[in-house]
């Protein structure tokens, strides 16, 4: 018998929240009968608690929703009910909210693993994304679309794990099966499969588990330096117990460091440390003398022999070796000294206090630990010293908050690819840092990175920010770090640095041809399909050049070579740039438009600039025409003569119009063409005889005198030469009939000014006036101007601009041979 009051008095009930499983039946809803009641009064009574007990249980069963609208109802009653002080409510919510946030953690968490899962099936994760936190998981529609997800991506893994079995016979070799394998069932099938397309796995020399690791130091070797030297040959004064035989067994190397070590600690000076600086050296097989310099309270010296074809390239392995720092406990390196370094202390304790920035302590007792022979019978040579030396300072280096950052140049980032293999660079560096790692992590590694320096860096500083557990690197550990927020920091890394060009250039290659080869043009015909609208597309076009920018991402190692062009990288990282790759090229291609527009707008202005000077400059002429035009009017006194005069007069004002000049400044912005020289002088010297009545001779010997250039800027700068050269003779007061110009154009095919190489069109400019004393030529050889007779004014300036602007020069000659005034020579490069 169903019993609505019942339920309706329970859910008023102050007391319960002392009954969490009842507080729960009643907010589903159900009908509820007597026997149902009793039940959950029952079982609240034989497990009591406190209504704020009730509460915590409830969160913990992650009822937040259910909480939170309680919690909200008692504190607008302040908690009227008295089940629950006013402190107890303010911890309760402080619970609810730390559950909260403990929960959408833990569902991150689920949702990345999914997530990586379904990437690492070739699947798309995007069903998890409208999950926000563990109370939506357990709802159950969420909840059965997580489980819908989780069945999805378990069908694709198995269906992927039988194909790559399937093709485990064309492994190269047992090891290479076994690591294959290892991917497989790892999950890491994306690794997996380039293992199988590679055809091979690269150790070559063993890897780091071929070098034995160096003993501990045995305290009953002695206390004081002093004490220990004394157990090692060729004069030892101390027995030797069997245990430790093996420190004293140093070799012939090691014996130069021990006998070096004696007279370093007997007498720290700039001599002994020079003799054991080389000691070092030879025993790592560097046989070089460094130079040694006293400051500070101790010696700075190089520690060389550190580089090592098997190892990556690391600050600490350059072939220039690293900084030696040698000095007591109490002489820390200075502050100016080049990192990383090597603060060596010829002293059997360790350095107390806090280790500097950079730097790795080496203790006289770390170092003999070195020289020691090595467990298993392996030799003691140098490449194992060298490796065990590394061991020993790397850690110390990347301690936090340093990271990679503390051995690897920050430009360059974690180079795998300098001497060994990059899985087998890989391996080493993992191993000079303290950690040991699966096979399945170091391929996973190598393909997700694609062994590029930068990319390797962002992961492996994230990856190693604090040592695993046990110093063991698991899938456990990489799968941590393994997430969104990593693959953007390296997205962003390799793309940053990019310019518009290149950036858009990588994401039209990623978004339409990742695993296919492509060539430039197939680029350029691509832009349209980023959606970018018409024109801008066409202005996109126009300043895309993918021919120049291809070899520069190859460079980079964000593409690949191909025998028909280009290529995407086929390892991890090129699944990596493939995401958001084609808003990646949206964006650079708009900032590459809106580049250009500013770019056309700054260039208008300019030009607008340019042509308001010249234009003002012709008018400036037109106007001083003009005014001796009239003075020669007032002077003439015969009608057909003055009749001339006025219609020249009005032809130069008429140039002075509004249209005119709108005309004028339109033709200085017009793009470049290519023009005949040569015509262009004939009817410049036409007009300037027309307007300004006097003589103007042409000559012309050769051929056609194509020049590549505006017109109308070269229409402005030899009228200013020819108008310079009227105003001398007019100033001069050259008589009328006198007044001549003279303007040839040739071809020169040997070098012109400069000793630069032709051919040229040349242009000379010849004038009857007083022609340029040496301190003018002076003044115009250092590109300065002066006004005395027109000749050398600021028209000179402007002509000079254009000229040069189209890669030629002008000549000022001492004088005119045939008509004794000025000479001006112009050279223009043939087009």
């Amino acid at each position: 018998m169903t019993t609505e009051p019942l339920a309706e008095i329970l859910a008023d009930w102050p007391g319960r929240w002392r009954y969490p499983r009842l507080v729960k039946a009643l907010t589903e809803g159900a009908p509820m009968d007597d026997s149902e009641a009793a039940r959950f009064l029952l079982g609240g009574l034989a497990d009591p608690v406190s209504a704020a007990g009730g509460i915590e249980r409830l969160i913990a069963e992650g009822e937040f929703q259910l909480v939170d609208e309680m919690l909200t109802r008692q504190a607008e009653r302040g908690s009227a009910d008295g089940e629950i002080t006013g402190d107890g409510l303010r911890r309760l919510q402080q619970a609810l909210a730390e559950a909260r946030r403990t929960a959408r953690g833990d569902a991150e968490r689920e949702r990345a693993t999914l997530a990586e899962r379904a990437r690492r099936a070739g699947l798309d994760p995007d069903p998890l994304a409208g999950l926000a936190d563990h109370a939506q998981l357990s709802r159950t529609g969420a909840r059965e679309l997580l489980d819908q997800e989780i069945e999805r991506i378990a069908k694709a893994e198995k269906a992927i794990a039988k194909d790559l079995a399937g093709r485990l016979h064309t492994a190269s070799s047992e090891a290479h099966r076994a690591a294959v394998e290892g991917c497989i069932g790892a999950g890491e099938f994306p690794t997996a499969r380039r293992l199988l397309e590679i055809g091979r796995i690269d150790m070559d020399t063993g890897g780091p588990s071929s070098v034995p690791r160096p003993p501990l130091w045995d305290p009953s070797m002695g206390d004081t330096l002093e004490e220990i030297l004394l157990r090692y040959p060729p004069d030892a004064q101390e027995a030797l117990r069997p245990h430790q035989v093996r420190y004293a067994d140093v070799g012939d190397t090691g014996a130069e460091v021990v006998e070096a070590l004696r007279h370093l600690a007997a007498h720290l000076d700039e001599p002994n440390v020079a003799t054991f600086a080389t000691a070092l050296g030879r025993m790592l097989g560097e046989d070089v003398r460094p130079s040694v310099e006293a400051r500070d309270g101790g010696f700075q010296t190089r520690l060389l022999g550190l580089d090592d074809a098997r190892l990556p390239g690391l600050l600490v392995t350059r072939r220039t070796g690293v900084t030696l720092w040698v000095a007591g406990a109490g002489a820390p390196p200075p502050g100016d000294l080049e990192r990383p370094l090597v603060w060596f202390v010829p002293a059997s304790v360790p350095v107390d206090g806090r280790r500097p920035p950079g730097t790795a302590v080496l203790s006289a007792t770390d170092l003999l630990c070195l020289l020691a022979r090595l467990e298993q019978g392996a030799p003691a040579n140098s490449p194992s010293r060298r490796v065990n030396l590394l061991r020993a300072i790397v850690p110390q280096l990347i301690a936090p908050p340093a990271g990679l950052a503390g051995i690897t140049d920050a430009e360059t980032g974690v180079d795998l690819n300098s001497g060994a293999s990059p899985r087998e660079s890989l391996a080493w560096l993992l191993d000079l840092c303290g950690v040991t790692a699966d096979a399945v992590v170091v391929d996973t590694l190598e393909y997700e990175t694609g062994s590029h320096p930068r990319a390797a860096g962002v992961l492996l500083n994230r990856l190693l920010a604090e040592p695993p557990a046990g110093h063991r690197l698991t899938l456990t550990e990489l799968n941590a770090v393994r997430n969104r927020e990593t693959r953007d920091l390296i997205r962003e890394e390799l793309t940053a640095p990019l310019g518009a060009e290149e950036r858009a250039v990588l994401g039209i290659a990623y978004t339409l041809h990742q695993d296919a080869p492509f060539a430039p043009g197939d680029l350029l015909n691509d832009v349209p399909l980023i959606g970018l609208g018409e024109e801008d597309t066409a202005r996109a076009v126009q300043n895309l050049a993918p021919e120049a920018v291809l070899p520069r991402l190859t460079h980079l190692a964000l593409l690949r070579d191909h025998a028909d062009g280009y290529m995407t990288l086929p390892s991890g990282l090129g699944e990596l740039l493939a995401e958001g790759a084609e808003s990646l090229a949206a964006t650079a291609l708009r900032e590459l438009v809106e580049r250009a527009d500013d770019a056309h707008a700054t260039m208008m202005a300019a030009l607008t600039d340019q042509a308001l000077v010249r234009v003002g400059h012709r008018s400036d002429n037109i106007v001083m025409g003009v005014t001796e035009l009239l003075d020669e009017l007032e002077r003439e006194t015969d009608p057909a003569a003055r009749a001339r005069l006025m219609e020249r007069i009005r032809e130069s004002v008429g140039q002075l119009g509004g249209d005119r000049q709108r005309s004028a400044l339109d033709d200085l912005k017009r793009p470049p063409e290519d023009c005949d020289l040569a015509d262009l002088m004939r009817r410049l010297g036409r007009g300037v005889e027309w307007r300004e009545g006097v003589e103007v001779s042409f000559h012309c010997t050769g051929g056609a005198f194509p020049i590549h250039a505006v017109r109308a800027l070269l229409e402005l700068a030899f009228e200013n030469l020819l108008i310079n050269a009227v105003q001398a003779m007019r100033k001069a007061k050259v008589p009328a009939a006198l007044q001549e110009i003279a303007v040839r154009v040739r071809e020169a095919e040997r070098d012109g000014p400069g000793g630069r190489p032709g051919p040229w069109s040349v242009v000379d400019i010849e004038d009857a006036g007083p022609g340029l004393t040496a301190d003018e030529l002076s003044i115009l050889a250092r590109g300065d101007t002066f006004t005395k007779h027109g000749s050398g004014g600021t028209g000179i300036k402007e002509t000079r601009e254009t000229v040069r602007r189209y890669g030629g020069a002008i000549e000022f000659l001492p004088r005119s041979e045939t008509l004794g005034g000025a000479h001006l020579r112009v050279w223009l490069p043939r087009s």
